[in-house]
């Protein structure tokens, strides 16, 4: 059996739930027999889709029709989520799935099917040393190869977390006055993550190389075919349009929250700023840019991965004597996604001898917060950061309201989209807009959830959730839980609008100047 993924972007084929599901082989043996699996899946396309053939049934798509998404937008996002170069299977929807903030975490993996293209090493006795599965399931830790394959890529890898793929468009700039120029783009989490020259499309290339293959002697025209140029462009094209599109000026926040805008006063006034400039990626000092700084994590590593190697971070020069490569410096993600986005950091983190929220694997963001707080952090710095437990859990409150904003923002954004397909093709292509209120639907209950809430909200159990915003929040959710399942398109737009006004009033209850350009990738799934 010849498994295909289909090309579902053309004329009335979009059904959003098999979009969603991709990463998924759908007519996989229900059996258990790894060797029945193995012998029968093959995920490599008989007949590559071209971009033109792409370009041409985007042309069809309802998004593109509506004017919501540009062609170059559907046909990257359509690469980004569906196409598998040949390879294992996987693509990078695998490790970035729309529906989970485009990041995977252990909670994630754990509701996988055991034969998700993610879990290919466990069942492909070929690509046994692709992963390390035990830890992949445990921490969310997937093996990279980042110095180069030689001499063995079994043993000469690092092991690091999964960065989401939001508001990349803020993020990849290096600094002007950075003397290292090459690579161009500031990406992955140690700021060299795609091969050549660096740059964000380039990222793709070392994706295809390293995840892809179909072995372990990653031979191009073999295990895998690597990406054209066009195909790189319009995948670039597409990434740079996920999230947000502009920074915001905290300085001009208000938080509605006291202990949340007092979190915000001291995330400006202890340093956090300097590096994470108006909770970005970019330095607020010098000429800004996004940059790399040793913050130590590499020390603080949970115990479970000491007979792993170490990982050296940026550039793969020099070696060093604990056996690893790199100047030992991390990229700088931005902080306004981080609440719900996590893992925090490269690798799984220990907190130890913070004022607060001390654990072996930090996995929210006060934890995330308090390693700052940590001896491991500030070992040798002039100038510790020294936060209270209050402090910590202040500013937590603060990067809470800052991303459930933003997935207010990222909802709005996708409510937009199923309106403008509503007018534009009424009561058909039902499958693309109610795809369009489930993923608004999925950053909605992200948005409770960052505010510490528990569906359904009954009750407010953080000051930082206003009542006026929680009514709004459940009230937004019945009102999109009924437009996914009315056929009925009048009540569907109605149901959207009013969701919509919601979902506003909720955003405006929570502070004040947060305002975010979002871009039109979120529309795509």
């Amino acid at each position: 059996m010849m498994l295909r993924h289909e090309f579902v972007l053309a004329t009335g084929l979009l059904a959003g739930a098999a979009c969603v599901a991709a990463d998924a082989p759908s007519e996989a043996p229900q059996s258990n027999a790894i060797s029945q699996l193995t012998a029968t899946i093959d995920p490599v396309d008989i007949d590559p889709i071209t971009v033109i053939d792409r370009a041409t049934a985007c042309s069809y798509d309802p998004r593109v029709v509506a004017g919501v998404v540009s062609n170059d937008t559907c046909v990257g996002g359509d690469l980004f989520f569906r196409e598998r170069f040949g390879g294992n299977g996987r693509s990078c929807a695998t490790c970035h799935p729309v529906d989970h903030n485009f990041t995977i975490d252990p909670p994630f993996i754990a509701t996988l099917p055991a034969f998700d293209w993610l879990f290919v090493a466990e069942f492909n006795p070929a690509l046994a040393d692709l992963e390390k599965p035990a830890i992949m399931r445990k921490f969310g830790l997937i093996l990279e190869n980042l110095d180069g394959f030689a001499p063995d890529p079994r043993t000469h890898f690092v092991l690091r977390s999964v960065p989401h793929t939001f508001s990349l468009a803020t993020s990849v700039t290096r600094s002007a006055t950075d003397p290292v120029t090459i690579p161009i783009d500031r990406t992955g989490w140690s700021g060299d993550g795609a091969p050549g020259n660096g740059a964000l499309r380039d990222f793709q290339t070392g994706a295809i190389t390293q995840h892809y293959t179909r072995s372990l002697n990653r031979v191009a025209g073999q295990d895998f075919r690597l990406a054209t140029d066009e195909e790189l462009r319009t995948i670039d094209v597409y990434m740079r349009g996920t999230g947000r599109t502009n920074e915001l000026v905290l300085a001009n926040v208000v938080m509605s929250d006291a202990r949340a805008d007092a979190g915000r006063a001291k995330f400006l006034s202890v340093g956090c700023n300097g590096c994470h400039g108006n909770a970005g990626a970019n330095a607020a000092f010098g000429d800004g840019g996004n940059r790399n700084f040793n913050t130590n994590v590499e020390t603080s590593r949970h115990p479970e991965l000491a007979a792993f190697p170490l990982d050296g971070g940026f550039l793969g020069a020099p070696a060093n004597p604990d056996g690893s490569f790199g100047n030992r410096a991390f990229n700088t993600p931005p902080l306004i996604e981080a609440a719900d986005t996590g893992p925090f950091f490269h690798t799984a983190t220990s907190v130890v001898g913070a004022s607060a929220h001390n654990t072996t694997f930090a996995t929210t963001i006060e934890e995330a917060i308090a390693f700052y707080d940590s001896p491991a952090f500030n070992l040798g710095r002039p100038v510790p950061i020294d936060l209270t437990a209050t402090e910590i859990d202040d500013m937590g409150r603060f990067l809470r309201g800052l991303n459930a904003t933003f997935n207010v923002a990222v909802a709005v954004k996708r409510l937009d989209a199923e309106l403008a397909i509503a007018a534009r093709f009424h009561n058909t292509e039902l499958g693309v807009q109610r795809e369009m209120l489930r993923l608004a639907l999925v950053e909605v209950k992200d948005a409770v959830r960052d505010l510490g809430q528990a569906l359904p909200l009954a009750t407010s159990t953080s000051a930082a959730l206003n009542l006026t915003a929680q009514q709004s929040f459940n009230s937004a959710i019945q009102h999109l839980e009924f437009a996914r399942t009315t056929s009925y398109e009048v009540d569907r737009v109605k149901a959207t609008n009013t969701a919509r006004q919601l979902l506003l009033s909720a955003s405006s209850s929570i502070g004040t100047n947060l305002t975010y350009q979002i871009g039109q990738g979120v529309a795509m799934f």
